[in-house]
This record gives C-alpha cells, structure tokens and sequence, in this order.
C-alpha cells in the first residue's frame, strides 16, 4: 500500500505535460513535444471488400480481413483503404509521438515499460475510417525484447488511458535465420582482382586454359605470349611454380585437373621462391594432392627427383574453375562485384530491421497499441528535486520534465508539483528533458546523470540538476543531447 502511494503522488500529473492548473484543457492527449521529429507511419493500400496482408519493414506481419471498414456513423466502407501504420520500439520514438506512459489501474497510477507499440490507422478518401464491431485485425507485432512478461494494451483516447487486453507468448523471428543464410549464399567466393594469397599452378596452366590446350598438347608455342601475362596480371592472377598437370581432383561435383584451377593459401606459410623460379618440368612426382577438408588440399612440391630433394607442403583451398576467370573483362568482374555488395548491403540492413521474437494479438481498433509491463524498482530513493535552467526568465512551474530509464523503454513525465517527492533509480541509463518550446529543450544527459552519488542521496534525499540548453532540428540532436 505504501509504494502505491508513492507512485500516486509522482505520476499523479502524468496524462501529458501538464503543467500548472487549467493547462490540460489547453492540450492535445496525444501531443508530439518536437512536431517535426514526430516518427513517420508507412502507408499500405488494399481493397476494403478484399483485406489483404501487408509485411513493416521490422518483418512484422499485418493481417487485415475483408469487409471491416465503417465510418463514422457506422456506413459500409467499400473500395480503396490506406493504411497507416507505423512501430515504435523505445521510450524516445514513444516520446516524440506524444504518447503517454503512465497507466491508470484502480485508482492508482503507474508507469509502463515498452517491449514495443504501434499504431494502425486507416482512411478513405482522406477520411479515417473505422473498425466495425467484433472484427478483429491480426498483428504479429515484430518486438527487439525477448522476454515473456510482457501484456498487450489498447489505448483508450476518449479515457486517456491504456487498457489491458490479455497476453500471449513470444516467439522467435525465423526469418533473421533466412535473411543469414541468404547473405552467406550471395557473398563473392572471390573479389577480382585477386587478393595476394591466389595463384594459379604456374603459367604453363594459364596457357593450357586459356587456349584451350590438352595436357598432352603442344603449350610451348604460346610460351613467349606476353599479351597474356599482362592480362593475367590485370586480373590480379599470380602463378607459382608448381607443375600438376596430372594431379585431380573433385570440384564442383567434376573431377578435375590440379592446374584448371585457382587456388588460395590458406596455410599462412609463404611459398618459397625455389617453387616460386621452379623451371618447366614434365616429371609429375614433383607435385603431391592430398584431401585434407572440403574443396582443401595439402600441396607437397618436391625440388628434384631424388629421394633427399628438398620439398614444401602448405594447405590450399580450390577456389574456382581457371577459365572462369577470362570469362569476363576485370572491370566487369567489378562491377558485377559491386552489384552484388550493394545487394548484400540491402539485405544486411533488412537484417538489422529485424527483432528478436514476434509478438501476436488480434486488435478490435484502430490507434495506439502496446506491448507492456508496470515498471517497478525496489531500490528507488524519493528526493526533493531542483531543476535549474540556463534561461533565467523562464517560469519553472511551466515546464513539463521527462524523465527516461530503463535502458530507453520508459519515460516518467514530471510537473512542478511532482519536484517534491520525486523518484530517483540508480539507473545508468537514465537521464532527464525539458520541453522548452518546439524546437528547443534542456537537458540533463546520461553522463551527467551516472555522476550522482546514491549512497548520499540516500541520506540526504535532495538534488539538484543542472539542464543544459539545446537546440533541436533533427532527431539526432534529440539523441546526441540525451547521451
């Protein structure tokens, strides 16, 4: 009973920045503090006699019904609908949408903690319409919180209040699985040029495949072509000295010769420049191919026929077939290679969009919905608080505060009354704004916050903050001030 009263005395003025007696007539329930930093939704389009199903861009999953449109006096929609919807997944976005946290159950008010909300809205003609009575709307919300103590709220506007709906269980987001194993299949197993450790067997391989010559055909004809050299090398093709005409192996599902393909260093070791000079020799005993991995070899080169000869082995990696190589100019090779990372940009961002776990629940209308739990801390302190602005001429009991904590997944708002008794949490997270006018506000940013001595709070149950004067232009000034 004693904590409930607590919370009663510091959110009792948290409908939304609410200031001095006369001030909440005065403004919007709903009230984005910076207008122009208020989230944007995304539109859909479907057919009212249709329905349809539309994907956000977190993967979330909206499944719209046919035949479930009215107006407002209750008159059958028909024809084109859009839909606005949009997500909003920390305390800032939920902030600067102006929407409120604070929940009114039995009397006693508290404070809620996102695990995400959104809002669907839907129009015709440019007018919105509404949901007609016991239809229902399925969304498989996309939410960055795994945990499974979270509710599902409704917000009443005519109330002003949230409305508690039910619950149902997270489930892990298969496609973040999907979006991984797409990426990896469109990686380039090679970048042209070729990076050092590639090399084809030695020249007399490039030679065989670039004129299609037959291991037992005449290469010595093409020896002296220096055309090709200089393409190779514009390919960034290196050669060693390693003749394994008849050496094979399984590539790709063919057997292959050893010198048809491009091959990578994988051991580390530096191959040494007695392969490296190695003369043209017809003797294969000098090369060895062993399978140690997939598509990985053991190369062991012998220097000489004798039984003593010195030899090298090192591990390489069979990367690609030698004649693929001249299949395309090396700046096509780039260019294809660009396309291709750009794409793999594209679907790394689409990654990154994604949550965690969805989180499901049927809607009976449209506005504001929430995925929540009551915020509660056993090691809050109540002081008596101060805020001292950098303006002088401003009127302190104007000003509504905001208070974020929790890691960004919730916010108190604080009027002048509250200073007295107001909640403090040894949270390094926290941090604390004040609307001064739509595009500016002070603040009191997480570094200064993680400055505060609890131990002495907690004693001496007063404090004092600082707020610093900020300019706001772009949501980015918003974040860069708090943190």
């Amino acid at each position: 009973m004693k904590t409930n009263k607590i919370l009663s005395i510091l959110l009792a003025s948290m409908l939304l920045f609410g200031c001095k007696n006369g001030d909440l007539a005065d403004k919007p329930f709903i009230n984005p503090p910076f207008p122009t930093l208020n989230p944007v939704a995304e539109n859909f389009a479907i057919t009212a006699e249709k329905g349809g199903t539309f994907e956000y861009k977190t993967g979330s999953i909206i499944n719209i019904p046919p035949d479930i449109w009215v107006d407002k006096d209750g008159k059958k929609i028909v024809g084109e609908i859009e839909i606005k919807y949009r997500e909003l997944h920390d305390a800032y976005d939920i902030f600067l949408a102006g929407v409120p946290m604070a929940y009114d159950t039995a009397g006693v008010k508290q404070n809620l903690q996102t695990a995400g909300m959104f809002e669907l809205r839907a129009f015709s003609k440019e007018n919105e319409v509404f949901m007609k009575e016991n239809s229902k709307i399925n969304v498989k919300m996309a939410s960055y919180e795994e945990k499974a103590d979270y509710n599902f709220y409704t917000l009443d506007e005519n109330a002003k209040n949230w409305a508690y709906k039910g619950t149902n269980k997270p489930e892990p987001n298969g496609k973040i699985q999907i979006l991984k194993d797409s990426i990896e299949l469109m990686k380039p197993k090679v970048i042209i040029p070729f990076e050092k450790d590639y090399f084809a067997l030695d020249y007399w391989a490039i030679l065989d495949v670039y004129y299609n010559v037959k291991p037992s055909g005449d290469v010595w004809k093409y020896e002296k072509n220096t055309e090709l050299k200089r393409k190779s090398e514009k390919y960034g093709l290196k050669w060693s000295g390693i003749y394994g005409t008849w050496e094979t192996l399984n590539f790709n599902g063919k057997k292959v010769f050893a010198y048809e393909v491009v091959w990578r260093n994988i051991s580390g070791k530096e191959i040494p420049k007695w392969v490296q000079t190695k003369e043209y020799h017809t003797d294969n005993r000098l090369i060895k191919l062993t399978k140690v991995g997939d598509n990985q070899y053991s190369l062991t080169v012998r220097n000489g026929w004798e039984d003593n000869a010195p030899k090298f082995s090192f591990k390489a990696e069979a990367v690609m077939m030698l004649k693929e190589v001249f299949k395309q100019m090396p700046e096509d090779w780039q260019k294809e290679y660009e396309v291709t990372m750009k794409k793999i940009a594209e679907a790394e961002a689409r990654l990154a969009a994604q949550a965690k776990v969805f989180r499901t629940f049927d809607i009976e209308q449209t506005g504001f919905h929430n995925w929540d739990k009551v915020y509660h801390r056993d090691d809050k302190i109540i002081v008596e608080a101060d805020f001292n602005f950098e303006k002088q001429e401003l009127d302190k009991e104007t000003i509504p505060i905001v208070y974020f904590i929790e890691n960004n997944k919730s916010f108190v708002q604080i009027s002048f009354q509250d200073w007295q008794k107001m909640m403090l949490v040894p949270d390094s997270t926290a941090k604390f704004v004040a609307i001064l006018s739509e595009t500016e506000m002070a603040t009191f940013s997480n570094s200064d916050y993680q400055k505060l001595d609890f131990s002495t709070l907690a004693s001496t149950k007063k404090q004092s903050f600082k707020m610093k004067t900020v300019k706001i232009n772009k949501k980015e000034d918003f974040v860069n001030a708090l943190n």
